[in-house]
């Protein structure tokens, strides 16, 4: 009897090793802003399918993911706020009033502030992300409208697509610090995963700027007609740039700064990122109301997604 209760207790003691050994594996999520139908497309990345459609207010544009306070945020252009939605219920949970027209936002890597860019009224808001109280506003000229903010939280970048530059902000006091002339009409940027380098995609030249954040140094590389924004992968060693007129994503080595790959993906790309949990590339089709999936390591379409009407999803649009 005692030879069979130990060995009864040795079977239930392997069991439960191994339940905690077996680790859940981390899931993730794109938000995707379809301005054409004020909504917003939720994917499980993993499953490739749209699991949820939320309503948010008119014409949804940027977008930005906070996963420490499990918040997705939202500018919509045309009713002149930023719809928060709770990721864990996927909800509208408030929608912030804002001066103008926003279209970039982002949030800092603490999720501890959140920055606004205004088209038309040509200034950056700071936003607390918790209280919705708004901060700070400061003049950004002109048109302002892709925005990242810097690894160490500190400063803050903004295209100036009208001024062909690139703004770097105090991200505290959004005091404007330098000014980098990239090329012509920049609007999506990106930093890469160790912050050591700035993107711009410059629209009107074909190009993309990369520039050192140490030493503000700067090189392009010509790609596709129209880009619009950037992604980076987590190696830091490539880059995925969409064209909006070549139905395309450039990707670019970094080291090189050359095109290895071009891949046809929908009509009018223009919102891209990068996944490092699944390692695919999503990017949301303008023009076919879709979303391409691209598998990273072989840098392939494998799938794409129907989704709302117009998707932009300009920012960072993946939680995970």
């Amino acid at each position: 009897m005692h030879y069979i209760f130990r060995t009864l207790f040795n079977m239930l003691l392997c069991i439960m090793l191994a339940s905690c050994a077996i680790k859940n594996p981390k899931n993730s999520y794109a938000y995707i802003t379809n301005q054409g139908d004020n909504t917003v497309s939720v994917i499980d990345i993993k499953q490739q399918k749209v699991t949820h459609t939320i309503k948010v207010d008119k014409a949804p544009v940027g977008i930005a993911v906070a996963e420490k306070i499990n918040r997705v945020f939202v500018t919509n252009v045309e009713s002149a706020t930023v719809s928060v939605i709770d990721t864990q219920s996927n909800k509208v949970i408030a929608n912030i009033p804002v001066d103008g027209s926003p279209v970039g936002i982002a949030t800092s890597p603490d999720n501890k502030m959140l920055y606004v860019a205004d088209w038309y009224s040509n200034q950056v808001i700071k936003i607390n992300p918790i209280t919705y109280e708004l901060m700070k506003k400061a003049k950004v000229e002109k048109a302002p409208a892709g925005i990242a903010v810097s690894l160490d939280n500190q400063h803050l970048y903004v295209a100036a697509r009208d001024s062909n530059e690139i703004a770097i902000l105090n991200a505290e006091s959004l005091e404007i610090i330098k000014r980098i002339t990239v090329g012509e009409h920049p609007f999506g940027i990106a930093t890469n995963k160790s912050g050591s380098s700035l993107y711009s995609v410059n629209v009107y030249d074909n190009s993309i700027s990369s520039i050192d954040t140490g030493t503000w140094q700067q090189t392009r590389t010509e790609v596709g007609d129209h880009p619009y924004c950037v992604a980076v992968n987590t190696d830091d060693n490539l880059l995925y740039v969409t064209n909006t007129l070549d139905e395309s994503v450039s990707v670019i080595d970094i080291k090189t700064n050359r095109i290895v790959k071009t891949i046809e993906v929908g009509d009018t790309p223009e919102g891209i990122y990068y996944d490092k949990i699944n390692k695919v590339v999503l990017v949301a089709n303008w023009g076919s109301n879709s979303v391409s999936i691209i598998d990273a390591p072989s840098n392939t379409l494998i799938n794409t997604l129907s989704v709302g009407d117009k998707p932009r999803a300009f920012g960072q649009f993946i939680s995970g």
